[in-house]
This record gives structure tokens, C-alpha cells and sequence, in this order.
């Protein structure tokens, strides 16, 4: 039998803030039959304990749990994510959890090394520069696409994400609706991949926002030119939406360089995207 740090939820006895774990392998620490095996061993499970998923959608609550534990500071920047430990965790096999992995790589909060298994990244200044960089080619070409088939239900949803940011100030919940309000922006876009591309570079600017918010301040999310793209919209002016977006974009980019450019010691942030 072999004994684990305690966490917070999970089978086994708890003795003297270990627990006793009879499913984990004897390692060269053990004592006395039997092995003690600290946070460090089990990173994961020491930040989540047990959690239970329902096995029709386990891959999508096992990334958005992990996505969110990253993001937050719950799993470190350098953390092993080892499949096995994972599906402990969750209490599933290991394909979801090599599923949700997959997916999280792809949307830069896990690095698969091959033959080393998955760590949680560390999000890099000049990858999360390059994301405003992205949208600057795309999201105008989605928009384009999309605005002159917006209904009156798309621009009153537009609206609602508008005044529901205006006054919401947990980070997770305006960067989600951040994403929402400039999906529900393009949602016309007869593109599907070019759909998916948008909302991709989105998700990863939701992340600067959860992340950077607070230092920021709520003027770097560009609220006048929220309101300015969904009159647009509603005018179905695609032309002025455009110029609009490309203004709001370069603003949030020069925004996030300085307050990096600081946290840097006044060191330059390597990026393609110039000052408009």
C-alpha cells in the first residue's frame, strides 16, 4: 500500500496528512511497506483533488477544468500533466484526457513533447502579441463577410454582450464575453473555417484578458469602440465596421505592449505589429 499527500477530495484514509493510496506503485521512498508520495510526485491532484465528470462529455469538462486551473495559477507554468495522474483525477480512461490535451496544445496552454509527455506553458509576450497580429488579418475578413447578413436578432444579441461587459468585472466572465460579443459580430460569415480561425485567436486573447485585466484597467478593452462596432453592424455598414475593428485591434495591441514593455524593465516586446 502507498501513501499520497492529501488532497482535496479523494478516496483512501487519511493519517497524519498523508493519504493511503493501495492503487499507487511502490517507489524506492517506501517505509515500512509502504511510500510516501508528496504534491511533488502528483502535482494535479494535490491542485484539484478527485473530480467527477460525466463520461458523455468528460474530454470538454477535462479542458476546460485544466484551462482554467492554468489560467488561474492553480497548475504552474512548467507543471508535467501526465496522462495517468489526469485520468486518476477525473476518473475516466486515458483518451479523453489525451483528447482534451491535444486540444489545449492548440490553444497554447500546453506544450506535448514528444516522448516526455505534456507540461502547462508559459504564455510567452511576443506569442500573445502575435495574436492581435492574427486577428488584424482575419477577423476584418470575417466581418466584411458577415455584417450584411446580421439580423435584427444578431445586432440586439451584440448589443446585450455590450452592456453585459460594461458592467461585469470578474476577468473570466469579460473575456468570455469579450469572445462572444466579436463571434456574434462575424456569426455571418458564410466561412467556416475562417469562423474557426477567428475564434480561435479570440479564445487566446480571452486568455491576456483573464490574466492581465486587472493591471490593465477596463479601458483597454476599447468599450467606446464596442458600442461604435455594433452601431455599425445595426446600420449594416460592413465599410465602417472595418475601420472600426482596425482601430480597436491596434489599440488593445499598443495597449498590452507598454504594460509588458514595463513588466519588462522598459524592455522592447518583439512584435510584427506596428503603432497606427
Amino acid at each position: 500500500m502507498t501513501m499520497r499527500k492529501c488532497c482535496p477530495l479523494g478516496p483512501g484514509v487519511l493519517e497524519n496528512n498523508w493519504i493511503m493510496d493501495p492503487t499507487a506503485a511502490n517507489t524506492p521512498a517506501q517505509v515500512g511497506g509502504t511510500v510516501r508520495m508528496s504534491a511533488r510526485n502528483r502535482p494535479i491532484m494535490a491542485a484539484l483533488g478527485h473530480i467527477s465528470v460525466p463520461q458523455t462529455h468528460s474530454r470538454s469538462v477535462i479542458e476546460s477544468t485544466l484551462a482554467e486551473a492554468i489560467l488561474n495559477g492553480t497548475i504552474l507554468p512548467g507543471t508535467p500533466l501526465r496522462q495517468e495522474e489526469l485520468a486518476e483525477v477525473f476518473g475516466v480512461s486515458r483518451m479523453p484526457v489525451r483528447e482534451a490535451l491535444i486540444q489545449l496544445e492548440g490553444k497554447g496552454l500546453v506544450r506535448l513533447r514528444a516522448g516526455k509527455g505534456a507540461v502547462a506553458v508559459k504564455l510567452d509576450p511576443a506569442d500573445l502579441m502575435e495574436t492581435y497580429d492574427v486577428r488584424l488579418i482575419i477577423e476584418p475578413a470575417a466581418l466584411h463577410l458577415s455584417i450584411p447578413n446580421l439580423t435584427e436578432a444578431d445586432i440586439q444579441e451584440i448589443r446585450g454582450h455590450v452592456r453585459r461587459m460594461e458592467s461585469e468585472t470578474d476577468p473570466a466572465t469579460v473575456g468570455r464575453l469579450n469572445t462572444e460579443f466579436h463571434m456574434a459580430l462575424c456569426r455571418r460569415a458564410a466561412n467556416y473555417r475562417l469562423l474557426k480561425l477567428v475564434r480561435a485567436a479570440l479564445e487566446e486573447e480571452e486568455q491576456i484578458i483573464r490574466l492581465h485585466l486587472a493591471a490593465l484597467g477596463a479601458d483597454a478593452l476599447g468599450r467606446p469602440d464596442h458600442h461604435a462596432l455594433a452601431d455599425a453592424a445595426a446600420a449594416r455598414d460592413a465599410v465602417a465596421a472595418i475601420e472600426i475593428l482596425h482601430r480597436h485591434i491596434t489599440a488593445a495591441a499598443d495597449t498590452l505592449r507598454d504594460y509588458l514593455s514595463v513588466r519588462k524593465g522598459d524592455r522592447a516586446v518583439p512584435v510584427a505589429l506596428s503603432r497606427k
